[in-house]
């Protein structure tokens, strides 16, 4: 799709006439242009500010001057670049057609002789790079074009130099989770050619299938799964050349995966004497983007981008903004609740009950987002619920009427996180490099409270300090402590190496905990709020990844939630704890607020969903009740009607001020459908 020319933008650039725009990237402007010959070309134009940057534009002229040698029948060839200009830029060939991501989306997945064609094109293409010493760092489907004479790839803006230094900054991760290698996760400087293998093997694992090997409904869920899990592969036949050669390419170790070379031997062995990959019906009319890193719905059209730079916007956002749906392997619908599912603790307790009701149940529902949910908040005086989702909208809930009490329109972007200010009459929120201000009475936007320009700048989680005097903004791998009423920051708190997953202040606010998508390398840390120095860093020794961080109503605790909810005591930074349940990972937990009233002065609840589920099992749409003192699993809630056959994950939970009502993210399985993600509410005692 090609967007008209704003006021502001260039008419030319080197040789090139521009006629309209095709997409804004991490790392710059793409525009289409026409050669002085007719020909049409992409050109990307580099951002100033790291245009500014005289190492950014030495490592960007020798990757230019690396891609130009590229040859090959399936790679889109870099044809002009002026890395010296004012504003550096490159052109490429354009290439018309769709992505395999759209295809795939919209007519379902490809025959298996097709899969095998597509993956001998992709390899060659593959090898062609590596013989430049190259690697892609970013294939996946958004990445390959069909194009009329076979497959191509694109997308060469975070190529990689083998011997060369890491573009971006250290510690940087630059790709779509979903599609890394483990190694490119942990350590993204050293990515090398079996990187491009691994990712080869899950791309084809989607042609084949319509969803990633390692697909989960939140960005710590994909790592959790790429660094440690096996593939889901459901759906190819297993013993066939293409499950043997896609599970091989997704060896964890990287010297264990075949060599492209090697993999391009044996696709051209095992493929069927037959045309290339077949042309594919057109794409329905387009959509706005897919979100990054959000696996396809069957049936479900998404935004046209044939291009060579098309994909990097998604690429990059993917850094920070969590996935859309939690794929369940095929046939693993949890409708039974009669059962206790064969992986539940034999201790476990089965739903309990008041005399008067079941708590397990849901006593409300809140519905009008019509794109998954990513974050939630719970207004200090209780009246009030934000939500944020992937439709770009921020909602406000009134939890005393139980309706919707307006929608916030504003953000360009997905809506990543909500927090309230202390007083309740405002609610932040933010998106993709920007943070927004709203009246809580009116629904009307105050202000753009900060603009970010950083290529992974999400403001991905958001936390109010008790006294409501600073709004911890976590944006990027960094955290900003900035005051609530002036947009000023007063610190910068740097020490994660991936981008932010979630903040939390202590009760007396002295203290601010976090997490990031570090994988285990800097754990938890706990940070000076008065200076914004690094307290200490927790550290349960593995390669743990870590979705949330929560303080016990004293101080004296905090949770964090990943596999399994651990407990810390903060005085002597030793993990006291570990609660689990029969998910592998826990998408979300939250300490229940201290109050005479309720039973339990503090219980911790996590859900989850991220484990094979099986027809009678009510596993993957459950949240679990810790007592917090015995570690003695109390209750399990369960997630919708249990007579319904809704495949659905918890991504997000936050209690009420007086302990009393829970509240819970539910997000539907893709192909559910038409089932839409809601807010569920649970009554506890």
């Amino acid at each position: 799709m090609v967007d008209p020319l704003a006021p502001s933008d260039p008419r030319h650039i080197g040789p090139y006439q521009l006629e309209g725009r095709l997409g804004t990237g991490g790392m710059g402007q793409v525009f289409l242009g026409t050669s002085p010959g007719g020909r049409k070309v992409a050109l990307k134009v580099i951002r100033p500010e790291l245009a500014a940057a005289a190492p950014f534009r030495a490592r960007f002229a020798r990757e230019v001057e690396a891609a130009r040698r590229v040859g090959g029948f399936h790679t889109a060839q870099i044809v002009d670049a002026d890395p010296g200009a004012a504003s550096p830029w490159l052109a490429a060939e354009y290439i018309p057609g769709p992505t395999l991501q759209q295809v795939v989306t919209a007519h379902g997945p490809l025959a298996p002789g097709a899969v095998l064609r597509l993956g001998a094109g992709i390899a060659e293409g593959l090898a062609a790079v590596h013989d430049c010493g190259l690697v892609h760092r970013d294939l996946k489907p958004g990445n390959v074009i069909l194009a009329a004479d076979g497959p191509r790839i694109i997308d060469f803006g975070i190529a990689h130099v083998t011997d060369a230094g890491p573009l971006t900054h250290t510690g940087t991760v630059i790709g779509t989770y979903a599609y890394m290698s483990p190694e490119q996760i942990r350590t993204p400087a050293r990515v090398t050619p079996a990187s491009d293998v691994f990712s080869l093997g899950s791309v084809l694992a989607f042609a084949a299938t319509g969803r990633g090997p390692f697909d989960a409904s939140t960005v710590p869920a994909i790592i959790h799964r790429v660094t440690s899990e096996a593939p889901v592969l459901t759906g190819i036949a297993e013993g066939s050349p293409l499950h043997t050669l896609v599970h091989h390419c997704l060896t964890k170790d990287p010297a264990g995966r075949p060599p492209t070379v090697e993999v391009l031997h044996r696709l051209a062995v095992t493929t069927p004497a037959a045309p290339p990959v077949p042309a594919m019906p057109p794409v329905p009319p387009p959509l706005p983007a897919v979100p990054p890193a959000t696996p396809p719905v069957a049936g479900r059209p998404v935004r046209r981008r044939a291009v060579l730079f098309g994909g990097l916007a998604a690429a990059t956002a993917a850094v920070a903004v969590p996935t859309a749906f939690a794929l369940w392997p095929e046939g693993g619908s949890p409708t039974g609740t009669k059962d206790r599912p064969k992986d539940r603790p034999k201790d476990e307790p089965r739903a309990g009950k008041s005399p008067d009701r079941d708590i397990t149940r849901p006593v409300g529902e809140l519905k009008g987002h019509e794109r998954d949910i990513v974050c939630l908040a719970v207004s200090r005086d209780g009246r009030f619920l934000a939500t944020g989702g992937y439709d770009k909208n921020v909602k406000l809930w009134d939890l005393t009427a139980g309706r919707e009490k307006f929608t916030c329109e504003g953000h360009t972007d997905a809506a990543i996180s909500v927090a309230f200010g202390a007083d309740g009459t405002l609610l932040y929120s933010g998106a993709f490099k920007e943070l927004l201000v709203w009246d809580v009475n009116s629904g009307a936007a105050k202000e753009k409270l900060a603009t970010y320009n950083g290529e992974f700048d999400y403001v991905s989680c958001l936390a109010t300090s008790p006294d409501g005097k600073t709004l911890a903004v976590g944006v990027g791998s960094r955290i900003e402590l900035m005051d609530p009423g002036t947009g000023r920051v007063r610190e910068t708190l740097e020490g994660h190496t991936g981008s932010m997953h979630w903040v939390a202040f202590a009760p007396d606010g002295k203290t601010l905990a976090s997490v990031a998508a570090d994988v285990g390398k800097n754990g938890i840390r706990l940070w000076n709020t008065a200076d914004g120095g690094s307290l200490k860093t927790l550290s349960d020794g593995g390669e743990t990844n870590y979705s949330g961080v929560a303080f016990s109503p004293d101080g004296k605790t905090l949770i964090a939630n990943g596999p399994g909810v651990q407990l810390w005591d903060v005085a002597s930074g030793k993990l006291t704890r570990k609660l689990t349940d029969a998910h592998t990972h826990l998408a979300c937990a939250a300490y229940r607020p201290a109050d005479a009233g309720t039973s339990g002065k503090a219980v911790v609840a996590g859900a989850g969903g991220f484990v094979e589920i099986k027809k009678t099992d009510t596993v993957g749409r459950t949240v679990s009740i810790w007592d917090a003192d015995s570690g003695k699993l109390t209750a399990t809630l369960v997630v919708g009607d249990p007579k319904t056959p809704l495949r659905a994950s918890v991504s997000r939970l936050a209690f009420t001020p007086d302990g009393r009502t829970l509240a819970g993210v539910c997000i539907p399985a893709a192909g559910e459908n038409g089932a839409k993600p809601s807010v569920q509410l649970w009554k506890l005692p």
